[in-house]
């Protein structure tokens, strides 16, 4: 008689014990995909910030490339006042599209130039772009 009380325990027990492994499970699994899920963002974030450095980078480098073109004879860049316009596609696979923009002020004798270089690539399927405006001058100041 005492082995049939124990079996009826035993069976009154089994059915809490399979509800807290469902239960157990359950809040596993979510730290599990709530870990993956933080994982992915991180990742993403790193890459965002890593390709935004990167586009900085080719655009300073854009910069100075024109910067150089006006040392060289700031009379004649000034006088023809030449931007560069669409500058080409730049870093792995040409993964970034460069397009800069020039505005020569006052008109007719331009003793400055307002240059915006504009750095845009594709994050899946976002078009992403940094700008890095700067002022050219005629007159070393």
């Amino acid at each position: 008689m005492w082995a049939a009380a124990k079996a009826m325990k035993l069976n009154r027990n089994g059915g809490q014990l399979l509800i807290e492994i469902l239960i157990g499970l359950v809040v596993i699994t979510t730290s599990l995909v709530v870990s993956l899920v933080a994982v992915i963002h991180a990742t993403r974030v790193s890459r965002v910030s890593r390709n935004r450095l990167e586009a900085t980078k080719y655009a300073e480098q854009v910069v100075e490339q024109y910067r150089n073109t006006r040392d060289k004879d700031k009379s004649a860049f000034f006088t023809n006042q030449t931007c560069l316009g669409p500058c080409g596609s730049f870093g792995l696979n040409s993964m970034y599209s460069c397009v800069m923009t020039c505005s020569f002020t006052p008109a007719g004798a331009a003793t400055r130039v307002d240059v915006t270089v504009t750095m845009s690539w594709d994050d899946s399927g976002a078009t992403i772009s940094v700008a890095l405006p700067t002022v050219l001058t005629r007159y070393d100041l």
